[in-house]
């Protein structure tokens, strides 16, 4: 995982909304041969992601591919889903099947959700 997966900015303003958002690398199968890479049938990456800020309650994920390098002796086949999303994080889900050979992904991702009231954070 590229280290600007876990660099996130409060972006909004707006009383009582947060707004978290980070990019960069999900994945490099190729430089170590890797299951995405070298594999075959169904295959997943799973990246847990914590919130630099937490949530009242579960946000809203918004998940984008920002980049991929794949070869283009296959099909190019993946499924991208943001799962397991509380107030204090979410895991990233990377599938793909068949005989796909995907080297790398780098993923965009926003949260937008209701911020902890300011006197509930401890200081």
């Amino acid at each position: 995982m590229g280290k600007e997966l876990i660099t996130q900015q409060t972006t909004s303003p707006l009383v009582g909304v947060q707004v978290l958002t980070a990019s960069g690398e999900l994945f490099n199968h190729v430089d170590d041969n890797g299951p995405m890479w070298s594999g075959e049938g169904d295959r997943e990456v799973q990246v847990k992601l914590r919130f630099a800020t937490d949530f009242q309650r579960p946000p809203h994920i918004t998940l984008g591919i920002s980049g991929m390098d794949s070869s283009c002796a296959q099909n190019l086949r993946f499924a991208l889903a943001a799962e397991n999303v509380t107030a204090v994080g979410f895991v990233i889900v990377f599938k793909t099947w068949g005989d796909t050979k995907i080297a790398r992904a780098s993923v965009n991702w926003s949260a937008i959700g209701q911020a902890v009231p300011g006197s509930a954070v401890r200081r």
